[in-house]
């Protein structure tokens, strides 16, 4: 009997010493020579105004962290080589582009994407292909459910839906108008954005009428036309990409801006600058950063603002834009989870996030949700036009703070995403 207890005794020991060398070697793996990250944006194509502005606040965070030498595993830095690749505004193209990076250049991480469509293809691949993915546009709602996002994917910018609720609860509460038309496009950006605005109405006993315009239009002077004659209060626009600027244009050219408020949704540096200062004058709208944050009752967030817009002007000679400054923190993001799981593999970073959900960005704390998308202190900015006469500078001195919309009403309740 002793001596089959010592025999088992020395059996265990030996399993023991073999399974702890085992999982050391597991976590004390090797860090790689260098992180390979994976940089995609509709470069051209209808997301083009927008796309190259996200990848130059991308490139600025890799090379702040390149500088600073490179992302830290234990004792050892690695710098970061990035792969830049357009997705043309395609969802077949991403793709293939996806499968290029992570086949191909074998890539450890991708941050990228303009526009929600090509998000939610990609989330998909990386269903497949578990690679840590971060998106830094603004997807569509459904692709946060509970069945639906992959387990590597982390959203930084949230959905649309949260964008049409928080300017319709604005609207209401704030500016005190009833009498609303709802005018979108016929796709994700826009729909998602109707059925954040629609539950906000609704909560508040508004009824809104919804006009809606085919996937392709350029031309909505019909369309604005007949809103017009309709003398609502206010007019809600959901437009994005080249059709943000041209909505906005003829909003003024047909007259509708002079009998009616403009509420624009979704504002950026490129929609604002490109149209006349007239056409932008007055118009309401929500921004998820803005460069100049002067004025602002949160002294903080003027403070990480001012320095980040400063390095991005120095980099660059033009301010960075809100999807600029979101693209950055999306790598910010991606680099600390692979220092937080001390490795590069989707899933331990997915993990590593999950167990340490907050962070800090020029928007206030971050904390990711469990349908991995963060509620920020402030969700996003009100502002308003800002017309020739009040512009330091022609082009980009674009719009002046008035509010923030913060609290997590501000996205999409986990119920409702299955969680």
């Amino acid at each position: 009997m002793y001596k089959k207890v010592t025999l088992l005794s020395v059996g265990l020991v030996v399993f023991t010493l073999l399974t702890g060398l085992l999982f050391t070697t597991e976590v004390q793996a090797a860090p790689p020579d260098k992180v390979k990250m994976g940089l995609m944006f509709g470069l051209t194509g209808a997301a083009s105004p927008i796309g190259p502005l996200q990848l130059d606040g991308a490139k600025l965070a890799i090379k702040e962290i390149n500088a600073a030498g490179g992302v830290k595993f234990g004792a050892k830095r690695v710098p970061i080589e990035s792969f830049v690749k357009d997705d043309e505004s395609k969802p077949d193209i991403a793709i293939r582009r996806f499968r290029e990076m992570v086949d191909e250049n074998k890539v450890d991480v991708i941050v990228g994407q303009t526009f929600a469509p090509i998000s939610a293809a990609l989330n998909k691949e990386v269903k497949k292909n578990p690679v840590a993915y971060f998106p830094v546009n603004v997807v569509a709602v459904n692709m946060f459910e509970k069945n639906e996002m992959a387990e590597t994917t982390f959203s930084i910018h949230g959905c649309a839906y949260s964008i049409g609720y928080a300017g319709a609860s604005y609207i209401v509460d704030k500016l005190g108008y009833k009498k609303i038309i709802f005018f979108g496009p016929a796709y994700a950006f826009g729909r998602d954005q109707w059925a954040g605005a629609k539950a906000a109405f609704e909560k508040r006993g508004i009824k809104v009428e919804y006009v809606e315009s085919p996937v392709g239009t350029s031309d909505y002077t019909s369309y604005l036309t007949k809103i017009k004659e309709q003398k609502p209060e206010i007019v809600m626009l959901a437009h994005w990409g080249v059709d943000a600027i041209n909505v906005l244009k003829q909003t003024y050219e047909t007259g509708l801006k002079k009998t009616s408020k403009i509420w624009f949704d979704w504002m950026t540096n490129a929609f604002g600058s490109g149209v006349p200062p007239e056409a932008l004058e007055g118009v309401y709208s929500l921004m998820s950063w803005y460069y100049d944050m002067k004025g602002f009752q949160d002294a903080e967030i003027v403070k990480a603002s001012d320095a980040f817009a400063k390095k991005f002007q120095q980099e660059y000679k033009y301010p960075p834009d809100p999807y600029s400054a979101m693209a950055y923190e999306g790598v910010m993001e991606a680099v600390r989870a692979m220092e937080l799981a001390q490795s590069v593999d989707g899933k331990a970073m997915a993990k590593a996030l999950m167990a340490n959900p907050k962070f800090n960005s020029m928007k206030g704390q971050g904390v990711w949700r469990a349908d991995h998308q963060p509620v920020f202190k402030y969700g996003a900015y009100v502002v308003v036009g800002k017309g020739a006469s009040e512009r330091k500078d022609k082009k980009w001195d674009l719009v002046k703070i008035i509010g923030a919309y913060s609290g997590e009403d501000y996205l999409p309740p986990l119920s409702t995403l299955g969680y």
